[in-house]
């Protein structure tokens, strides 16, 4: 998949001069890939301590037991 992004002038210049070419979509990949990767584990980590929280989960047990059914 073809992607277009802005880059900072200055970023963009320091990238081509230190990057070939054939080699600027390999890394431009592999950092995505490390700070996805990084992004998923912060937010499976906030959703584990979500699940960990007792006063939350007890609200939550509090809501799911409302009869939201429309008499009538």
């Amino acid at each position: 998949m073809r992607m277009t992004l802005s880059i900072p002038d200055r970023i963009a210049r320091r990238f081509q001069a230190a990057v070939p070419a054939q080699q600027r979509s390999q890394l431009v990949t592999r950092l995505l890939e490390n700070e996805l990767s990084k992004l998923d584990d912060t937010l499976s980590s906030a959703c584990l301590a979500a699940n960990l929280d007792k006063g939350l989960n007890s609200e939550i047990q509090e809501w799911q037991s409302f009869d939201d059914r429309v008499e009538e």
